[in-house]
Parts: C-alpha cells; structure tokens; sequence
C-alpha cells in the first residue's frame, strides 16, 4: 500500500457573532461574522486503510445556527457512520487496492467524489439472499466513480472499493433516514431492510 500523502482536510466555519447591546433598538442592525478556518483531525480506521475526517455533525434536522467558536462535534455511534436522527458529514480518504466491506445503513448517503477513481460496488439487479452475515447475490456490479461525480445513496447494499494505486478522497454527507423499506410487488405491503454488514 502507497505511504497515506493526502493533506488534511481543512474546515472554514463561518458563524455570525452576538449581536452588541446597544444596537438592539436599531432594526437594521446586522451582526459581524467571524471565519474560522482550522485543518481537520484525520483518525486512521481498519489498520489505516481508511482515514476519516469529521467535518461537522447535527443530532437533528434542521440544524441549529446558534453560538460561535469552536464548531461541536457529537459522538457517532456504532461503526461511526449514521447519528440516528441527525446528520454527520465527514472526509473519507480509501487506500489503494483495497476492498470495502458490503454493508447497508438506515441513512441517505451523498458521497462526493474529491480525487481518484471509486468503486462502487453493489449487488446484480435480481433479488438476492441474506443468511448468516453472508450473501447469495453472486459477483458484485462495480460502477466507476471519478472526481466530481456525486453518489446517492438510498439504504441500499454497497461497499466503496479502491481498486487503483492512489488514494481516493470523497465528502460523505450522511443523513440518518426513516426506516428502509421496499414494496413486495403486488401485495401492498412493504419488507424493512435493516442494518446490516456482511462477512
């Protein structure tokens, strides 16, 4: 694996400041905005074949724009990818040739393709089964992703490979979403897709 030469992301907030006392008479007053501009922390994940920025997080939509300063972060639970209910946007850098684990979370994911070349992998179109944390859906489908393209993901099963010699970095902006369902044909009744990850 190349040695990780991506630099760290930085994160430029931008927050209006508290509006002064003696201006609260003045209808047309305005507050002063401070920019703060820090280089975000990059923590390294499965023996550093994933490195993960934290740009912001909200434990519910919609956000609040209150306060100033520091721009709090809250913890994610689980693997660190959905906060239930809220949002948590975040850098993903992928090392090369590395294969990503087929998983599926109860979130809308909007990935957003920075540098490098993604993979992403997904099941074939047909129905499929899960047992056992193992699948029956036979050779993944690989959909080439290049910088600038933009992912949607809708709670369904994938996995962000990088099959090339460079690193990819993307923006991961995570929404937590109502529970994942698909209609059964011609029943009118739904199957709940939860969780899941497989081996």
């Amino acid at each position: 694996m190349s040695s990780y030469n991506l630099a760290p992301p930085r994160r430029i907030t931008a927050s209006n400041l508290t509006l002064p006392s003696n201006r609260l008479g003045d209808e047309y007053a305005e507050p002063g905005v401070e920019v703060k501009i820090d280089s975000l922390t990059t923590d390294s994940l499965l023996d550093g074949t994933l490195m993960r920025s934290v740009v912001a997080t909200s434990k519910q939509i919609p956000t609040s724009n209150d306060g100033h300063g520091e721009l709090p972060l809250d913890k994610v639970p689980g693997m660190g990818i959905v906060l239930l209910g809220g949002l948590h946007m975040y850098y993903i850098d992928l090392a090369p040739n590395t294969e990503g684990t087929m998983h599926r979370t109860t979130s809308t994911d909007y990935l957003v393709l920075i540098s490098g070349t993604l993979s992403l992998m997904t099941p074939a179109p047909e129905p499929y089964q899960v047992m056992d944390g193992k699948a029956t859906y036979g050779e993944a489908v690989e959909t080439l992703c290049h910088a600038g393209d933009v992912v949607a993901q809708r709670g369904m099963m994938h996995a962000l490979t990088n099959r090339t010699d460079e690193w990819v970095r993307l923006l991961a902006v995570v929404l937590s979403s109502d529970t994942n369902k698909v209609p059964v044909e011609g029943t009118g009744s739904y199957k709940e897709l939860h969780d899941a990850w497989l081996a």
